[in-house]
């Protein structure tokens, strides 16, 4: 490649110089705010017992579960975790990742036996942006919804828009999917 046609190619944008990636690299650096234990901790202060259940979907399941969060599920298995204590469940959480805008957010949801959600933490972001959704008056828009709750009342964050999509998104399809493998499984 000639000089010139590389000076142009990098006026134009095209190619970025080897230092310019790595300051952006920097940018990507992932923060932790809440290990799995931690997180488990928060779910369920002074449990007993905290059972892992792996829920293997049917594509009956995979079909009900998109109708209900209005979405095509993807996933052929949910995790549940399951606080328990004197041997009943305190509730339970899912752990998901979903991409913001370039990376994943991996964020947890705990909902009450009566699948309402109890709580929603991000544990690790890993985006240059949008982290504003880590804010409790953002999380704690979803608290007390349900598999009947209509999400699109979420109220968006100016510059979050794609990490508040994920979140939203990682939400109902925790709620939508305990609504079929837990309470219509009764």
């Amino acid at each position: 490649m000639s000089s010139l046609v590389l000076i142009g190619l990098l006026g134009a944008g095209l190619i970025f110089p080897a230092s310019s990636s790595l300051a952006v690299e920097k940018e990507f650096d992932p923060q932790v705010y809440l290990t799995k234990k931690q997180a488990l901790e928060i779910a369920f202060p002074g449990a007993d017992k905290i059972d892992k259940e792996r829920q293997w979907l049917t594509e009956e399941q995979k079909q009900a579960i998109g109708k209900i969060a209005l979405m095509k599920i993807r996933e052929n298995r949910f995790t549940y975790y399951v606080g328990k204590k004197a041997g009943k469940p305190m509730g339970y959480m899912v752990i998901d990742h979903i991409i913001g805008k370039s990376f994943p957010i991996t964020f947890m949801t705990v909902l009450n036996v009566d699948g309402t959600v109890r709580d929603v933490e991000v544990m690790v972001y890993r985006e240059p942006r949008g982290w504003e959704v880590r804010y409790p008056t953002f999380m704690s828009q979803f608290f007390g919804r349900n598999a009947q709750s209509d999400f699109r009342e979420i109220n968006s964050i100016t510059g979050a828009t794609l990490s508040v999509r994920a979140i939203t998104t990682g939400v109902k399809k925790a709620v939508a999917a305990y609504q079929v493998l837990y309470l219509d499984a009764k």
